[in-house]
């Protein structure tokens, strides 16, 4: 009988529960040291793919909008990101205003460790061939020009770019993430700063819960109000995508239970076969909630300075990227690593919190993404219904 794999959330969940105890009461400094080799090459290597991976996965999705089906795919397009971007002013908003109040710096709660026994003696470097800023701007650069010249060989050699970059991941870093985390919860239990981020982000998940299923309620409602229809009626209708979203943390694997069920919210099935499928890649308001908390919340705990200027350039840059985030679990937060280092300054340790959480927090954010595109396909449907008029 074939055994399935465990999911990617399931193996960061172990890694973590094994890490922590081990930390904590058996672990010698060698073995602490070891790891921390490891991760230390590992997050060079991340650092040299994600700008690749940014460029690899925007151009194409510029150059595939020509096979669009025009005012609805501009619609939808409007739409998803306009969501994206709202929720996550919501949550950096909301955030900024409540964290403070249960969300303290490490500097108060963890004790004096001398650290200096853990740091690798030799660290491997892999210098990224350009930041991320460059890669999006060569994107839009190569992407517009291909579509107004019709370079069909230039198009080509990045949907074929886009494969090797895709395969490098799915096969060689989300396999090894789960050892990532686990060196990185084996560090911080070593020094005594796991105990910190215990007592910090019980509230910090709470938060994400609460203000996912209020903004599902604000976008139905929204999505009522244009419509005229039940919002209530709509969410129903759309929860066994929700709860299958829940348990898979896969918009793919959730996809053909949300056509099914988008078929039962009487809109038009052109509209529910075209938005349905193209919002499982666009639309990530769950994912774009989920990071703007806990990058607050990280900031926060590392006493980082941080104004709405700074978040502003990253939320609007975060939205248009993770539009091209790869379908594969993790791959918001992989594609957001650049941003979080090029314009919020994150820090290493500060990569070791946000990472695994955001991991162990994606079928939340999934089941809120798949959730809001029947929201989204209902506004296009009556927004269509309007242009033709």
């Amino acid at each position: 009988m074939k055994i399935n794999r465990l999911s990617l959330i399931w193996q960061v969940l172990i890694a973590i529960t094994i890490a922590i105890p081990l930390g904590m009461y058996v672990a010698p400094v060698w073995l602490v040291r070891v790891f921390n080799v490891f991760n230390a090459v590992f997050s060079q290597v991340i650092s040299f793919i994600v700008p690749l991976l940014v460029l690899s996965l925007v151009t194409p999705a510029i150059t595939e909008t020509k096979n669009g089906a025009g005012k609805m795919l501009i619609l939808t397009l409007a739409i998803a990101y306009a969501s994206t971007v709202i929720v996550a002013f919501i949550s950096y908003f909301s955030s900024n205003a409540l964290f403070p109040l249960f969300v303290h710096p490490f500097d108060s709660e963890i004790p004096l460790v001398d650290k200096s026994a853990f740091i690798p003696s030799v660290v491997v470097k892999f210098p990224p061939f350009m930041d991320v800023m460059s890669a999006l701007l060569l994107s839009f650069i190569v992407g517009l020009c291909c579509l107004k010249l019709n370079a069909t060989t230039v198009t080509n050699f990045f949907l074929e770019f886009r494969d090797i970059v895709m395969m490098t991941i799915s096969k060689a870093i989300v396999p090894l993430l789960p050892i990532y985390v686990f060196g990185n919860f084996l560090y911080m239990s070593k020094t005594g700063e796991i105990a910190a981020i215990g007592r910090n982000f019980v509230g910090v998940i709470a938060f994400i819960i609460v203000l996912s299923i209020v903004w599902l309620l604000v976008q139905y409602s929204i999505a009522g109000l244009i419509a005229k229809r039940n919002p209530f009626k709509m969410i129903k209708v759309m929860f066994p995508a929700f709860v299958t979203a829940l348990a898979s943390a896969s918009s793919a694997a959730t996809l053909p239970v949300s056509l099914a069920q988008a078929h039962k919210m009487n809109v038009k099935n052109n509209v529910a076969d075209f938005v349905i499928p193209m919002c499982a890649n666009i639309h990530l308001s769950g994912a774009s909630l989920r990071t703007l908390a806990l990058a607050v919340a990280v900031m926060i705990i590392y006493n980082v300075p941080f104004d709405i200027t700074m978040f502003t350039t990253f939320i609007f840059v975060f939205s248009i990227t993770v539009v091209a985030a790869p379908g594969i679990p993790g791959g918001v937060i992989m594609s957001s690593i650049g941003l979080l280092t090029s314009i919020l300054g994150f820090t290493e340790p500060m990569l070791a919190i946000i990472v695994p959480l955001s991991i162990a927090l994606d079928n939340i954010g999934t089941a809120v993404n798949v959730t809001g595109d029947g929201a989204v396909m209902v506004i296009v449907d009556k927004l269509m219904d309007k242009k033709q008029e």
